[in-house]
């Protein structure tokens, strides 16, 4: 018996440590910040004697990328006025030259492009705006071009740095110059900013009063902080504006300080919860992330949320993705790659594998990745895995990056043009080669020979590269037992029909809308459903939301690979009339696109009873929106109103819920929503505020013990009537009648169950001895409606005493000992061959006798609890 309890304990130990492997994930951003500034690449001065040097070191650089299946580079161009790359407006860098104001022996970010795109990697230019020096570099003045020169009167200076005043309109149309110069200059994918505006140290306000002062004068309201923030407002709305008018895919983001918006008062301006955390960046330098996101001025956000879960990442990492969610934008959660693992540190193999997990989990809402500072860190990084050294980004791809992946597609903006397949693919040799398409990318597909080609939907796992030319070499590994397919990325990452090496092309069918199609109302958790009907095979999906029935006010544009799709992932949706279309394609077929349907969008609510109810039974009916067939609903009621504690739950497969005697308290304020989820979806209504009728409670009436002077058991429980109308009950049990302070136990009990834990596990002041006479009374706590929120109280009950007793816990038979033979008394029990010792045989103390206490036994007897 021993002997098949052990191995069983160890088939259960190995199922709770066994993770199962991750699904492949086809679209996140998995990114490195990169910086000459952090000594990452160019590790130093560009000279014609090191230049292939430079160049062999970026090469090699690059591949590791690409091997560990990263898809994404944030390099830094511009970090204190200065360039990493060819400015119309600034001197080249020290850091990539040697001096200031020289050129290096080649353009490294021209050379980090070109390069970075052979091997389908996206690169961002990072710009510090207003940063121009640091204390240590003084004011610059090596080149003709350092603003000490052209335009003193822009620098803010104080004794930590110095920045570009941004209350000026010329410095923010330098920034803007700046960054158009750029993107034009270069074939970048991305513009990403990082959390430099004003003075890092805290700006003195007398730093600009003067131009404050003059804005005043001029009629302005705002204070100086405020004024401060929007001139930075301004700025990120100018660039943003300019890059869509430039090259309009172009993505442009900012890297903000990982917490903001943990105000209550900030909060509340844009309709969010606070962050978990404090934010520094609002007041000291002057930095709104959630004015940026809430107006649409940028694409995405890249938060530093540089802690690990056992401090703030999870809480913070989550806020983000619902911001994200809310505002309809990506967010990319910029992680921190330690310099050292080190024992009890908290930073290990598994914490950076456990950060990716939970960063996926707020991918439902609207966190699409995560971007490690720095390239240097992430490349060298390496733990202790089972006495051996382990690289972190060898195990992250193991774990988590197991396959390639594209990056998120932009889901706000109408690209400009769609595509079919690729024409004139054919293979010479090991080159896969097609006719080229302008500013498009593609990605290249090896199908096995075992797989059916019916199945194939471009699914992770079958990714073999992106390219941004009209090519691609073979490996090795590849030349044999494998098919080819083609698809076109947009410069949106909008991915478009595979076509398979040597097929002809033929459109798709055509979709047909199911629901909902004419106007018909609906809320966060229904479905838009549509078909390709039968025998259409497998195909993918573009889900396109409108504002208006013209089609040129698009709100979403999501791709799918189901024929249905649940409205609450809808990104950017708010109460109103909607229009929507579905364009299918798949293995060999170009799109076909549906006709335009309708639909009234809602969203979930408590319906019954009303907001603000009074005199409310204490056992009402709560009714919310009904949802799709499937939803499951949870009721949630708290008696403050940010749910920080739940005073009644319940689940439910419809939206209603009765809620049963003894849950609810009498003249009592009770703020009531519901949490609804339809399969990955969820949501949350807001919340109403409802109020209980006076219920008032009489003295207690006692259950154990049914007389006084018994005896009860370290199993035994302090048990009274139910009542219906108190808050809670107040048991106190002491060894003398006066029931003194210091050592009685005083307990309040308000989990509907109207009795104490077992007395057995009371520990501390109070704890109960063998042997020794006891003492216990109770009264009920309650409110009114009159008195509000200052509790009121019963008399207590009449005192009864009892002689306390020590037993062992699984001794149903009462001889002193615990063995399998009480196992047999506890089955006997179970199956009403012998009458039930309703406290000795809940051995799990739930309440009830079951199974579960047989199983609480045996571990018992085997020592495993």
């Amino acid at each position: 018996m021993k002997k098949f309890s052990v191995i069983l304990l160890l088939a259960l130990l190995l199922g709770t440590l066994f993770i199962p492997a991750q699904a492949q994930v086809k679209r996140e951003q998995r990114g490195v910040w990169m910086s000459a500034y952090v000594s990452d690449w160019p590790s130093g001065a560009i000279t014609e004697r090191n230049a292939p040097a430079m160049r062999l070191a970026c090469q090699k650089m690059l591949d590791t990328l690409a091997v560990n299946n990263m898809n994404a580079i944030y390099f830094h161009v511009r970090a204190m006025c200065d360039a990493y790359y060819d400015s119309a407006y600034e001197p080249w860098s020290n850091l990539v030259s040697g001096q200031r104001g020289m050129a290096p022996a080649f353009d490294p970010f021209d050379y980090l492009i070109t390069e970075s795109h052979k091997r389908g990697i996206e690169v961002y230019a990072w710009v510090n705006p207003y940063r121009y020096a640091s204390k240590s570099a003084g004011l610059w003045g090596q080149s003709e071009l350092d603003y000490v020169h052209t335009h003193p009167e822009w620098l803010l200076q104080d004794d930590y740095e110095t920045v570009l005043n941004p209350g000026l309109p010329e410095v923010r149309q330098r920034v803007v110059d700046v960054c158009q110069d750029i993107i034009t200059k270069y074939d970048c994918d991305g513009l990403v900013f990082d959390d430099y505006f004003y003075n890092q140290d805290g700006a003195s306000m007398d730093l600009d009063s003067a131009l404050y002062n003059a804005y005043r004068r001029e009629g302005g309201t705002m204070s100086q902080g405020d004024w401060r923030r929007e001139n930075v407002n301004m700025m990120v709305h100018d660039v943003n504006e300019m890059v869509k008018n430039t090259k309009p895919w172009v993505r442009f983001g900012i890297g903000p300080a990982g917490v903001a918006c943990s105000s209550p008062a900030v909060a509340a301006q844009y309709g969010v919860d606070p962050s978990p955390g404090s934010d520094w960046q609002y007041n000291q330098i002057f930095s709104d992330p959630m004015a940026w996101i809430s107006r649409g001025t940028i694409d995405f956000m890249a938060p530093q949320v540089y802690w690990n879960t056992s401090q703030t990442y999870t809480g913070v990492t989550q806020w983000w993705g619902k911001i994200g969610q809310k505002f309809n934008r990506h967010v990319y959660i910029s992680g921190y790659a330690v310099d050292r693992m080190t024992e009890g540190s908290n930073w290990s193999l598994d914490e950076y594998v456990n950060q990716v997990l939970i960063m996926r989990d707020a991918m439902k809402s609207g966190v699409f990745g995560m971007v490690y500072f720095k390239y240097g860190t992430w490349r060298n990084l390496s733990g202790m895995l089972n006495g051996k050294t382990k690289q972190l980004r060898h195990y992250l791809k193991e774990h988590v990056y197991t396959t390639p992946s594209l990056n998120p597609a932009v889901a706000w903006i109408q690209p400009d043009h769609t595509y079919g397949t690729i024409t004139g693919f054919e293979r010479n040799a090991n080159v896969l080669q097609w006719d080229s398409v302008p500013n498009v990318r593609y990605v290249v597909y090896a199908i096995p020979d075992s797989v059916d080609m019916a199945t194939f939907k471009c699914q992770p796992q079958y990714i073999l590269g992106v390219r941004y030319a009209p090519s691609f070499d073979i490996p090795q590994a590849y030349q044999q037992g494998y098919d080819f397919a083609v698809t076109i990325l947009d410069r949106w990452e909008n991915e478009y029909a595979p076509l398979q090496l040597g097929a002809t092309p033929t459109q798709a069918p055509k979709p047909v809308l199911l629901f909902p199609v004419n106007g018909e109302p609906t809320t966060e958790l229904n479905y838009l459903e549509w078909t390709c009907g039968e025998g259409a095979g497998n195909m993918n999906y573009t889900l396109r939301v409108y504002r208006d029935a013209e089609l040129s006010d698009m709100v979403a544009n999501v791709q799918l690979d189901s024929a249905r799709y649940v409205i609450a992932q809808v990104p950017g949706l708010t109460e109103g009339t909607y229009f929507w279309q579905v364009s299918a394609c798949g293995l060999n077929q170009f799109e076909n696109t549906s006709e335009v349907g309708q639909f009234s969008y809602g969203v979930m609510q408590v319906t019954s009873p009303a907001n603000n109810t009074t005199g409310l039974s204490l056992t009402p009916t709560i009714t919310c929106t009904q949802a799709s067939a499937g939803t499951q609903y949870q009721l949630e009621m708290s008696l403050v109103s940010n749910f920080a504690s739940l005073a009644y739950t319940a689940t439910s497969a419809e939206p209603s819920f009765t809620i049963p005697k003894y849950a609810l308290a009498g003249g009592s304020t009770y703020y009531v929503r519901v949490r609804a989820r339809l399969g990955e979806a969820e949501v949350l209504s807001s919340a109403i505020k409802l109020q209980t009728a006076d219920v008032i409670p009489t003295v207690p009436e006692y259950v154990v013990p049914a007389v006084t002077d018994t005896v009860l058991t370290s199993l035994s429980r302090v048990a009274f009537e139910p009542q219906e109308g108190p808050q809670s009950l107040r048991v106190e049990i002491s060894s003398s009648p006066s029931f003194p302070v210091r050592t009685s136990y005083r307990g309040t009990i308000d989990d509907g169950t109207f009795a104490t834990p077992r007395l057995g596990s009371i520990t501390g002041t109070g704890k109960l001895t063998d042997g020794k006479t006891y003492y216990v009374r109770g009264r009920f706590a309650y409110y009114t409606i009159a008195t509000g929120s200052t509790l009121q109280y019963t008399d207590y009950s009449p005192v009864r005493q009892f002689v306390y007793k020590v037993v062992l816990t699984g001794d149903i038979d009462d001889n002193g000992r615990v063995n399998v033979t009480d196992v047999t008394t506890l089955v006997n029990m179970i199956l009403g061959i012998v009458p039930k010792d309703e406290v000795r045989a809940d051995i799990d103390g739930n309440g009830k006798i079951n199974v579960s206490d047989v199983t609480a036994l045996i571990n018992i007897i085997l020592g495993i609890s």
